[in-house]
């Protein structure tokens, strides 16, 4: 058995599982570089398979599995250190309680006992005929009451519908294998694989958890009602104004003058004033405030003087419906700024217009689905928290059978924005998957909108895409935290509204 190369880039490695060996990394504990390892690993075989975009859910499945096989180590761990028997009820009872209040949820405070005890997990992966067989195994045996849980949470998979509905009825981290059990036949279900492909099964000295992923699937296409009420949402929103769109034609025209220009803007004082914002919250000035629309034209240009109109006129649009997700706003803002600063490091000043609109713009699709539902978007922030899952985007699909990438998307369509625009709408979570000449400017969102989740820690460094790093050569983890930090003190030393 082979092991995993480091993050993933043992080419020989590579060679030989595609040549139908099994190929494993052995680990205590789950750190940075074991789950970075695993990620770049399934990055690179899904897409040799032309199956990368089962990539999310097959990265959030591999590590509820790994999370629920650590925590078994972990128990045993903790009532071995306690002196107590795990056969014993009442010492069990006891136990579970305090495990649960002293290590669940924070597993790092275990981490130093996993890594010195003969406990240990392992992730198998094999190239087979009917598809990429992937296997957990942690070498402790199943208790009576693990096993009984375990049972009960794959009998109730069968009957949930949706997240929503695993989360108020099933939500309780008492155990290893929680709700983790009903995520993952969720996003089988979701993604066209069979759920008799997943199995948990154990003996004296060890349990498995195993997952084959076939090579096709079929989609499961079955609408919800909140995704049908999104759809209509966005069928009802209004079109661009027709002066909008003769403001964007006469920057495209290069006889255009400034003082023209100026003059139709003038005649809308909201929109002058939401265009003199966007401008100076962008950083496009950013030694001195830009007061009038003359000067943001004179300085910034007619074509990102064209996007900050868009992107004023869409945030006019969208708050006439949504006004109360300010938030999003903001948070986009910071993106856009993040971006003008990583597309600076980088040197593609080419793009900066457009990475620019395409920062501002990623969350569309986020206003309307917080609108539909406040309620489930809450439940799977939490949940994508607390189980360190790298995007929403996951769970919004399994809930509502649409998330806010694909409604931003429709959104963008309906509105003829730029294919570019479209493209980081659609992907600004999972950059792999992106038509490539638009590359650059999808995995700059991406990067500047990690950078901002890891402030609100939703997101830590580990979680990019090993393939975004090394291409920007930010494998290194330090190099990453100092763009970062370039970012926030950019962020910092902005003009002041």
């Amino acid at each position: 058995m082979l092991e995993l190369g480091l993050n993933g880039k043992n080419i020989s490695t590579l060679e030989k599982f595609n040549q139908g060996e099994s190929v494993s990394l052995r680990f205590a504990f789950p750190d940075k570089i074991v789950l970075s390892s695993i990620n770049g690993f399934m990055s690179r075989i899904l897409a040799a398979n032309d199956i990368l975009f089962l990539q999310e859910a097959m990265i959030t499945i591999l590590r509820e599995s790994i999370l629920n096989a650590v925590k078994a180590n972990a128990k045993r761990v903790f009532f071995e250190k306690n002196n107590a028997d795990m056969n014993k009820v009442l010492e069990y009872n006891s136990l579970m309680r305090q495990f649960k209040e002293k290590v669940v949820g924070d597993m790092a405070a275990i981490e130093s006992d996993l890594k010195s005890s003969s406990y240990y997990a392992e992730f198998r992966i094999q190239k087979t005929e009917e598809g990429i067989k992937t296997r957990i195994v942690n070498n402790s045996p199943l208790h009576a009451k693990e096993e009984e849980r375990i049972k009960q949470r794959m009998e109730s998979a069968k009957h949930i519908k949706d997240f929503s509905e695993a989360y108020d009825k099933l939500y309780d981290e008492t155990e290893g294998a929680g709700l983790g059990i009903i995520l993952t036949m969720l996003l089988l279900k979701n993604s066209g694989i069979p759920q008799s492909n997943y199995s948990i099964s154990a003996d004296e000295c060890k349990t498995e958890i195993s997952l084959i992923v076939p090579f096709k699937t079929k989609s499961d296409e079955t609408l919800m009602a909140v995704k049908e009420d999104i759809i209509n949402e966005i069928h009802l929103l209004p079109s661009i104004p027709t002066f909008i769109n003769e403001l964007l034609v006469l920057c495209d025209d290069p006889d255009s003058s400034i003082s023209q220009m100026s003059n139709k803007v003038k005649g809308d004082p909201a929109l002058s004033a939401d265009i003199l914002k966007l401008a100076n919250s962008a950083g496009f000035a950013p030694n001195k405030k830009i007061e009038t629309i003359n000067e943001a034209l004179t300085r910034i240009g007619l074509s990102n003087f064209k996007y900050i109109l868009l992107a004023a006129t869409t945030k006019r649009i969208m708050d006439q419906r949504y006004k109360k997700f300010e938030q999003i706003w903001q948070h986009s803002l910071k993106v856009a700024f993040y971006s003008r600063l990583i597309t600076q490091n980088f040197k593609l000043s080419s793009l900066t217009e457009q990475i620019f609109i395409s920062a501002l713009l990623h969350d569309l699709g986020k206003l309307v689905l917080l609108a539909v539902d406040n309620d489930l978007t809450i439940k799977i922030a939490d949940f994508v928290k607390s189980h360190g899952i790298r995007t929403t985007t996951i769970l919004e699909e399994i809930s509502i059978g649409i998330s806010h990438s694909s409604i931003g998307k429709l959104i963008s369509e309906k509105w003829n924005f730029a294919e570019f625009i479209t493209q980081a709408i659609a992907f600004h979570h999972s950059p792999l998957l992106c038509d490539e000449k638009f590359s650059d400017i999808i995995n700059i969102v991406y990067l500047a909108n990690i950078f901002c989740g890891i402030e609100d820690r939703k997101y830590d460094y580990y979680f990019i895409e090993p393939n975004i790093l090394q291409k920007y050569n930010l494998s290194d983890e330090s190099k990453c935290i100092e763009l970062h930090e370039k970012c926030k003190e950019g962020f910092r030393n902005r003009p002041m509204l």
